[in-house]
C-alpha cells in the first residue's frame, strides 16, 4: 500500500472499528458436515455407507486439541453465519493491525521530517 496520510489512516481505521461493533454472536471454529450411522441394525446406513445420515458439528482447537460440539439441525444455518462473522472480525483486526502499523511507521517519517526542516531553518537564521 502507498504511502497515505495519517488522517486518511486513522478515517479508515475508525471505519474498521465501526465495522467491528455491528457484530453479534460470533463463534471460531469450522461448521462441519459429516454423516454419522446411527447405531439401529436394521437401518439402511448400518449396510450402505453412502445412506448414512448427515449431522453437523462445530469443530475448534482447544490447547491443540480439536474440540467438537455437535449442532442442532435448526442451529446449522445461525452457527454458519456465527462462524462467518468471526471470520470477518478477524479479517478486519488484521487490517486493523497493518493500519495501526501504517500509522506508527508515519508519524515516525513526519517527525524525522519536521526536524530536518527546524535543523534547516535554525540554520538559515541569522544569529
Amino acid at each position: 500500500m502507498k504511502n497515505l496520510s495519517e488522517k486518511v489512516l486513522k478515517q479508515r481505521a475508525d471505519a474498521h472499528r465501526r465495522a467491528l461493533s455491528k457484530g453479534g454472536i460470533s463463534v471460531s471454529g469450522s461448521l462441519v458436515r459429516i454423516l454419522r450411522k446411527c447405531g439401529r441394525e436394521n437401518c439402511r446406513c448400518a449396510q450402505d455407507p453412502d445412506a448414512r445420515h448427515p449431522s453437523h458439528v462445530l469443530t475448534s482447537k482447544v490447547k491443540k486439541k480439536t474440540k467438537v460440539v455437535y449442532v442442532p439441525v435448526d442451529m446449522v444455518e445461525e452457527v454458519g453465519n456465527w462462524v462467518q462473522d468471526r471470520r470477518r472480525i478477524k479479517r478486519l483486526l488484521a487490517e486493523m493491525d497493518t493500519l495501526a502499523e501504517q500509522l506508527i511507521r508515519s508519524h515516525v517519517r513526519v517527525s524525522r521530517a519536521v526536524g530536518r526542516n527546524r535543523a534547516r531553518l535554525a540554520a538559515t537564521r541569522p544569529t
